[in-house]
């Protein structure tokens, strides 16, 4: 079934328009107190306990399709999948990074990076960062979502959301989308927890999940194999390098507000889980045929359960997440494009710095289209291209963050180099293969097994055993591999 365009009640469009004007205006109010980097980056390193949880708490979600995605593959394993791994890696982050984080002088990953193995390091981690910060994913939820609400084709759809949703970004930088993130923490809850409460209501649990049909949704692993859920769970460890999660913290009032935030948002994400989850399973119980396109499964439940009114506080607590997170990482984007690629390129002032940034934001949001386009898919989006980067950042990150310099710089740059390069071949090959969650196999033939790629003969599908192993897996063993080999060169050239 085709996504469709929601029927809207004129109570629902005065409700999502209401919603969408207060975003904005919270968006283009926001006044930047002086006109210093770090006052439009970080807003000062300001931000109080309740401030940073609420934007912390409504960007890091900020891939709610996705999440209703998830649900429609693994089923109540989207838990285990996408919630548990998080929230081990943010309490690492909390107990161990959050501290350092906001005790440093720098406020970016790559500033840290550049202070440890200097400036090549820096500009390829700022590279890297760039990428990572694109928000193809948010890009291409919120184009979903217009796409309901207008019936535009998706393309013009994904084009729109993304220039309405960043312009207020242009003038207050983190001040502007933390205000906006407030109201979007607010409205995630209060949105899922209207339409949770209703199918509780209406459709008892336990007789509306027995009708889903493929049972394995129903178990607490969704039916993976032991090596997709280990490969899940290191995708968790994005925690410790996501720049939006890092920008944050660097901007908390003290490193004990760091801290607690984190803690706090670990079990505001842990409730929303719950909420997100249940709606999930719901859609997959209720929505006989699921759509075709499995990223509009929560706003079609929506439009199915939900009367006039309520429906658009279900839609307006997806649509200010979403734009809180997209909004987020494009200031990440364009602040790692101004301040930590072009102005390690060359000596820039404050106003040349914010200058360059807001050219980052188009240059971000072009390229987060252009992605959007062609992987339309939230999850291949999150598992692929965004583990090309975490598998090349995650040791020189929590090398930048250690008690010593153990590496090199010519061996941090040459990892992250190589580790990126190695890991984008194979998305690179994947993609052409259409194998969209890099899957791998086995095949088992008389007493050996043989390694093959899919798609696999049908003869032989009965003796295989398909797992995936994701971007960020291969990215990782590399990245490991040429730092381990570079310190031992360096010891035997020190031996000598």
């Amino acid at each position: 079934m085709p996504i469709a365009t929601l029927t809207l009640s004129p109570l629902d469009i005065v409700v999502v328009v209401l919603f969408v004007g207060a975003i904005l205006a919270l968006g283009f109010s926001a006044r930047v107190r002086e006109s210093s980097v770090l006052q439009f980056l970080a807003a000062g390193r300001t931000l109080t306990l309740p401030v940073f949880v609420a934007t912390l708490v409504s960007t890091w979600y900020g891939g709610i399709l996705g999440v209703g995605e998830s649900v429609s593959y693994y089923g109540f394993g989207t838990w285990l999948l996408i919630g548990i791994p998080y929230y081990v890696f943010a309490l690492i982050y909390a107990f161990w990074l959050a501290p350092k984080v906001r005790g440093a002088e720098q406020i970016s990953l790559p500033e840290r990076i550049a202070s440890r193995w200097g400036k090549n390091a820096g500009l390829t981690a700022a590279i890297l960062v760039f990428l990572l910060a694109v928000p193809a994913a948010h890009v291409l939820m919120l184009g979903v979502l217009v796409q309901q609400f207008t019936g535009w084709g998706k393309e013009l759809s994904i084009v729109v959301a993304t220039i309405a949703g960043t312009l207020f970004l242009y003038k207050g930088g983190l001040l502007a989308d933390v205000r906006a993130g407030i109201l979007a923490f607010l409205m995630m809850y209060v949105g899922f927890g209207v339409i949770v409460g209703w199918c509780l209501i209406h459709h008892p649990p336990a007789a509306t999940f027995a009708t889903i049909e493929d049972k394995k949704l129903l178990t607490f692993t969704g039916g993976q194999a032991w090596p997709a859920i280990v490969s899940f769970f290191i995708l968790g460890a994005w925690t410790l390098v996501d720049p939006g999660f890092h920008q944050r913290v660097a901007s908390a009032a003290s490193p004990d507000t760091g801290r607690k935030g984190v803690l706090v948002s670990v079990g505001f994400w842990f409730l929303f889980d719950v909420l997100s989850i249940t709606t999930g399973m719901y859609a997959l119980a209720l929505l006989k045929p699921l759509p075709t396109d499995t990223l509009a499964i929560f706003p079609e439940l929506g439009q199915l359960v939900l009367p006039p009114g309520l429906k658009a506080v279900f839609l307006c607590g997806m649509l200010g997440t979403i734009t809180s997170a997209m909004v987020g990482y494009t200031l990440v984007g364009g602040a790692s494009f101004g301040r930590e690629i072009v102005g390690r390129i060359s000596s820039l002032t404050d106003k040349e710095i914010k200058n360059w940034t807001r050219a980052g934001f188009v240059i971000v949001c072009l390229a987060a289209i252009a992605l959007a386009w062609q992987i339309q898919s939230v999850v291949a989006l999150w598992y692929a291209w965004s583990g090309c980067v975490i598998g090349a950042m995650l040791i020189p990150v929590a090398a930048a963050y250690g008690k010593r310099e153990r590496f090199s710089p010519s061996s941090v740059v040459t990892s992250m180099i190589i580790a990126f390069g190695v890991s984008f071949g194979w998305l690179f090959y994947t993609q052409r293969t259409k194998n969209l969650f890099q899957e791998v196999a086995w095949i088992r033939i008389g007493d050996g097994w043989k390694f093959a790629l899919p798609p696999i003969p049908e003869s032989q599908q009965a003796n295989a055993f398909t797992f995936s192993v994701g971007t960020l897996l291969p990215g990782l063993v590399i990245s490991a591999l040429v730092l381990g080999l570079g310190e031992a060169i360096g010891r035997r050239k020190g031996k000598a």
